[in-house]
């Protein structure tokens, strides 16, 4: 039986897309999505989202059709049980997102048989996707709770428009995963961060650091250290900013990238006030974390649970689609200022 989906639905962006493939990667079921981001202005598949389909068709050795820029309807059939180990290099060309490529493919690459080595060509820090360091510092923190066994290391930054930059992941068998609760509270760590630029004046990561200390501190929040990264390498030049707490057993994360005529002083104020929207409602999970979260935990085994700030409609989508993919079930509860939200995993163990 095929797997259906309406690619216009909920979020009904590139997300749906990404998470569709890779969760009929892992159960082996044949997909079909259509209407693909027909809300889009430029509906259809884009080249930056061929790059992630067509990685994980080679890995599960699936035939596909309807895989070409512009297309609005793919079928996608694996044909591999299990995933052999190994080492892949992908090239998602120019200044596509390389953290949305590996949102994609995560929940895919830890089922392999064995250790798994990657790296992934692409932008590192561009508009629309969360930046390299969001990515290492909060998401897959925040995995490794669950039982993802992952980690990456950033070898030259990728900035829009020339891309180029350069991620390594390693990765380690983790099915099953473990249910988990985040409760939150008000207890969270100093802010830790990274401030970064790259064929620029250090100055203006320094700037950016200091932007966001001060404000951070006029909202009575206490900023361990915020690191200062001037010497990776980069194509183009660029900066950017991101902020992480621990609170309670969760980690929440706030971030901002400089663009030209963008003053570095606000660059560091937003990377701020993103964070400070989650230490405020004392939430485990912020909203940019949390779509990404109940993807794993609906693949673990058991009931899990957190909270987070807004209810966003990618963290909808997400949960949607899980039910409708993978049999998976949740529940939503608005409470003062958070939502709890409830997932019951299926326990996803892969074929041998």
């Amino acid at each position: 039986m095929m797997i259906e989906i309406d690619g216009s639905f909920g979020e009904g962006g590139g997300q749906l897309l990404r998470y569709s493939v890779a969760l009929a990667a892992l159960t082996g079921e044949p997909l079909r999505i259509y209407n693909i981001r027909a809300k889009r202005d430029n509906p259809g598949l884009r080249p930056q989202h061929l790059a992630a389909v067509k990685f994980i068709a080679d890995l599960v050795r699936a035939e596909v059709e309807g895989l070409r820029v512009g297309s609005t309807e793919i079928i996608f059939k694996p044909t591999l049980k299990q995933l052999p180990s190994g080492t892949y290099s992908v090239d998602i060309g120019t200044a596509g997102s390389v953290t949305l490529f590996l949102q994609a493919t995560l929940p895919v690459l830890i089922a392999a048989s064995g250790s798994l080595s990657m790296q992934v060509k692409g932008g590192t820090s561009v508009r629309w996707s969360p930046p390299y360091h969001y990515f290492e510092n909060i998401l897959l923190r925040l995995f490794s709770k669950i039982g993802v066994k992952a980690s990456s290391r950033l070898i030259r930054h990728g900035f829009y428009p020339e891309g180029g930059g350069i991620v390594a992941v390693k990765t380690e068998p983790s099915y099953p995963l473990k249910s988990i609760k985040l409760t939150g509270g008000p207890r969270a760590t100093p802010v830790e961060g990274i401030s970064y630029s790259a064929n620029l004046p250090c100055n203006i990561a320094k700037r950016q650091a200091v932007s966001a200390t001060q404000l951070l501190s006029q909202r009575g929040y206490q900023v361990s250290q915020i690191r200062l990264d001037c010497e990776t390498p980069a194509i183009g030049k660029g900066t950017g900013i991101v902020l992480w707490s621990f609170v309670g057993d969760g980690i929440v994360g706030g971030d901002s990238i400089g663009e030209k005529g963008k003053p570095a002083e606000v660059v560091g104020r937003e990377a701020a006030e993103n964070i400070l929207k989650s230490l405020e409602a004392q939430v485990p999970v912020d909203p940019h974390a949390a779509d990404n979260l109940v993807i794993y935990l609906s693949l673990a085994e058991g009931e899990s649970m957190f909270y987070t700030s807004q209810l966003t409609l990618h963290l909808e989508t997400a949960l949607e689609l899980c039910k409708n993919i993978l049999g998976a079930h949740y529940k939503i509860d608005e409470e003062e200022n958070k939502f709890k939200i409830t997932v019951r995993g299926i326990g996803f163990t892969p074929k041998r």
